[in-house]
């Protein structure tokens, strides 16, 4: 694999990009509000939910234990599977995302075993996303693989991101907020080359203001992914 490619180089060239007009509106319908925090309440849960009910938001994310919960208030739930690092064995993935389904996730997050494709073996990783994929599509439930790009050099961003839609996913994220990085515009630019339209790409990690918005939305991502949600409008 080559070098990393140094993040401010590629940053300085998004930034100087001429980006599109991005409205209260669009980021509403991007916005999936997360709830993912370990000590998060369920009182934390129900509030968010009402949040995405009544503003139309694109979806509440939360952990596949209070997907039941956040059903009650809003139809528009997304739960992680194997969150937040994407190691346990592939039954026990399916399985939470099986049973996520059945609670009324419309939408799951599920992260890549991105330890054993950064070890070669890609054949761990299809066999295991490809089997939920088959699953959630069944049941008319979308997929967004997460990354977890801090962890990649580029080269290893675009062969994952192929191998996501060789999978069939619906999205491609690159991080779950949990790691030691976030969010990058080189990832993202280069994680919308790689799938070439044939999948969506949701800007995740570390997107915490309205100028943050805008430069993913204005990228070409069609979904962001953070615990804020007045701070990301203007």
């Amino acid at each position: 694999m080559s070098d990393p490619i140094p993040p401010d180089v590629i940053t300085e060239t998004s930034l100087n990009r001429q980006l599109p007009e991005i409205g209260r509106e669009q980021i509403i319908k991007a916005l999936d509000l997360a709830v993912l925090k370990p000590d998060a309440r369920l009182e934390d849960v129900t509030n968010a939910a009402r949040v995405v009910e009544d503003m139309g938001l694109a979806s509440l994310c939360v952990a596949s234990y209070n997907v039941a919960v956040a059903k009650q208030i809003t139809s528009r739930v997304c739960s992680v599977i194997g969150f937040p690092h994407g190691n346990m064995s592939p039954q026990t993935k399916y399985l939470e995302a099986a049973a996520a389904i059945e609670d009324g996730a419309t939408e799951l997050d599920v992260v890549m075993n991105y330890g054993r494709f950064l070890e070669g073996r890609d054949t761990v990783v299809v066999q295991e996303l490809g089997r939920i994929v088959q699953l959630a599509h069944t049941k008319k439930v979308l997929v967004k693989a997460i990354l977890e790009t801090c962890y990649y050099q580029p080269g290893q961003i675009i062969e994952a991101c192929r191998l996501c839609v060789d999978c069939g996913v619906d999205f491609v994220k690159p991080s779950t907020g949990f790691a030691f990085g976030g969010a990058t515009p080189w990832a993202v630019e280069l994680m919308l080359e790689a799938v070439k339209g044939a999948a969506q790409v949701k800007a995740s990690g570390g997107i915490k203001t309205y100028a943050d918005a805008v430069l993913y939305l204005g990228l070409g991502c069609t979904r962001l992914g953070s615990s804020r949600c007045l701070d990301l409008l203007p």
